[in-house]
């Protein structure tokens, strides 16, 4: 009998375990369909987008502050393609069980773009809990910023292309980098492009930031204000870093460039030489202003490095042009050479073209060139194309951004006087305790910033090809003397 049960037992004590085990796994207080664990965070939810769910391929990531390029953490981004229409998404927070949904409220609208934000479609509003989407106009891949501090939003059609002094536009223009769109993953390309040997970036839709606010207090050591989110991708080719600092190419040629967006993933890119580009003009080092006209008198060019005409920043577009302000003296001869008298040495008859919108410039006994009417004159010799073109203007000197009052180029508010008794040029006073931006305008250059310069600690620093300078603040009410004889200047 023993051995019967105890067989019995055996056979039968799988089957209780079982049994017991399922019973103590649906207890009274046990969801048997558990809602899975959602990661902290802000994240992008709908069905405009590949994640009709909470994803962490969906999760915002802290970014950092354009303004003085540091980390602040209230500033969160995530780069999300979205179809066009109806579906969009909403801006969904988690903290622990507590899930706020935010959708565009009353005050979301289009805005237009500020200096140096987006163009080709930007959105800003208050952070607003609401079950409405955000909704975009066509397909693409849009950069979506939040300021948990300023309690704003803002969206941006991210439409990559690449620009510097390495491309065909310089740091003027640049070149587009068409994509398939794709809710996953999207690659922007662009074949046969020339590189030269210099720097670049990758920058979307025409723009370098986004502007959330301009006059918070961030604690910037230099009093910088404001919060920014950043548009564009510096670094290397294999770490970019929004805002980061120039790529640099190394090898002049063609080249198939590639920037791909993944989901979760980021951003990487490649730059592939394909082929050899046409050999390029050479331009000389430096160009100089010197005979009895000017305050330089007959010295050998490269002497006195006051008398140094300056390069035209921007890359491509601007290589070969040399500028310069200066006094003219009538009836006095004057020449642009290389250093040493080296060619190019131009002297009336080596000018191939005279700007026709320029003073009048004629030839004087010894072959100079000489002006009819004293005066600060701005001087631009342009080498491109394989030509010798000069143009002798009345000097027009021009304020532009925050110190002045606006980005608005050109503006008859922000022009100097020209004084040519003293020959000085003067700005405007400051309307606003800021930055000081300014620069020498001629058609000839291609934009504002293409001729910047500042003053500082007395000395007017020009921008020549360089990149952007380190600013000079000034205080409402000042104004600034500009003395180009001798470069220098006053800030009072």
């Amino acid at each position: 009998m023993f051995s019967f049960n105890l067989k019995f037992l055996l056979r039968i004590l799988p089957l209780f375990l079982l049994v017991s085990f399922a019973l103590l796994s649906c207890g009274d207080d046990e969801d048997p369909n558990p809602t899975p664990t959602v990661e902290d965070g802000m994240y992008i939810k709908g069905a405009g987008t590949a994640f009709a769910d909470f994803s962490s391929k969906a999760l915002f990531t802290a970014t950092k502050n354009e303004v003085n390029q540091s980390s602040r953490p209230e500033l969160v981004e995530v780069y999300m393609a979205v179809k066009a229409g109806s579906d969009g998404f909403n801006i969904v927070s988690v903290n622990g069980t507590t899930q706020k949904v935010y959708g565009p409220g009353s005050d979301w609208a289009a805005a237009t773009p500020g200096n140096d934000e987006p163009k080709n479609g930007l959105w800003k509003g208050a952070l607003t809990e609401s079950a409405s989407k955000f909704t975009v106009p066509e397909d693409g891949l849009y950069h979506i910023v939040v300021d948990l501090g300023l309690n704003k939003v803002a969206m941006a059609k991210a439409d990559w292309g690449i620009i510097g002094a390495a491309t065909p536009g310089g740091w003027s223009d640049g070149t587009s980098m068409p994509a398939t769109f794709d809710l996953n993953k999207m690659i922007f390309k662009v074949e046969k492009l020339l590189l030269l040997p210099n720097e670049y970036k990758f920058r979307y839709s025409n723009g370098w930031k986004i502007e959330l606010d301009l006059t918070l207090d961030i604690g910037d050591k230099d009093g910088k204000l404001g919060v920014k989110a950043n548009t564009n991708f510096g670094g290397t080719l294999s770490s970019l870093v929004p805002g980061g600092d120039n790529i640099k190419n190394e090898v002049y040629g063609e080249y198939t460039v590639t920037l791909t967006w993944e989901a979760g993933v980021g951003y990487s890119a490649t730059a592939t030489k394909t082929g050899d580009g046409p050999v390029l003009p050479t331009y000389p080092d430096a160009m100089y202003l010197v005979g009895a006209a000017t305050a330089y008198a007959w010295d050998t060019p490269g002497t006195k490095a006051e008398a140094i005409m300056h390069k035209a920043a921007g890359g491509a577009p601007s290589e070969g042009i040399f500028w310069k302000i200066a006094y003219l003296e009538t009836g006095m001869g004057f020449k642009v050479s290389a250093a040493d008298w080296k060619a190019p040495n131009l002297g009336f008859g080596d000018v191939k073209v005279f700007d026709v919108d320029g003073a009048a410039v004629s030839a004087d006994g010894d072959g100079n060139m000489t002006v009819a009417e004293s005066g600060m004159y701005a001087i631009v010799l342009n080498l491109r194309d394989d030509n010798v073109q000069l143009s002798v203007k009345p000097a027009e000197v021009y304020g532009i951004g925050d110190a002045f009052g606006s980005w608005d180029e050109d503006k008859d508010t922000y022009k100097f006087t020209v004084d040519n008794t003293t020959k000085n040029i003067v700005s405007p006073a400051l309307a606003a305790s800021a930055n000081i931006r300014m620069y020498a305008q001629h058609p000839w250059i291609p934009a504002w910033w293409n001729a910047e310069f500042r003053v500082n600690n007395g000395v007017i620093e020009y921008r020549n090809d360089g990149g952007d300078q380190d600013p000079v603040a000034g205080t409402a009410g000042q104004k600034v003397t500009l003395h180009f004889d001798d470069n220098t200047g006053s800030i009072q």
